[in-house]
């Protein structure tokens, strides 16, 4: 089956413990990434970049005891493509240190057996979503 669509996710959603402190932070993280907010309801934020919306759902409270934990089944992290090393870099320098974002295995580098010059820092959202911007080249 041919593939006919530009942009094959249309949207994924993760759910937060503490919906105003997630929606400032992806509302900033997002923002510097190009997307833009289009939908605010109470207990839920969407945005979207090109044909991909991201939302962000208030959890349940019957589903909080356990929190996240990206070992268990399901979500192990988000990966946001850059479009250079230097947007990776400045992402770390100006947004992930001065807002003392959890970074993970020591910042931003290039990880050997990936694919050639896989450039990327990974990082944790306020649930310990992990999360990563990655530079690829050639892969835009």
């Amino acid at each position: 089956m041919e593939n006919k669509f530009k942009h094959p996710v249309h949207h994924l959603q993760i759910q937060v413990s503490n919906i105003q402190k997630s929606a400032r932070f992806y509302g900033e993280l997002l923002g510097r990434l190009g997307f833009t907010k289009v939908f605010e309801a109470e207990g839920m934020v969407e945005w979207q970049k090109e044909g991909t919306r991201i939302i962000i759902a208030r959890c349940p409270k019957k589903f909080l005891a356990h929190g996240y934990h990206r070992k268990r089944v399901g979500l192990n992290h988000i990966a946001f493509r850059a479009p250079s090393r230097a947007e990776v870099d400045e992402l770390y320098r100006n947004y992930l240190v001065p807002k003392k974002i959890p970074t993970l295995y020591g910042g931003p580098k290039e990880w050997e057996g990936y694919d050639p010059g896989y450039y990327a820092v990974y990082f944790e959202d306020p649930d310990r979503i992990k999360l990563e911007l990655v530079y690829v080249p050639g892969d835009l």
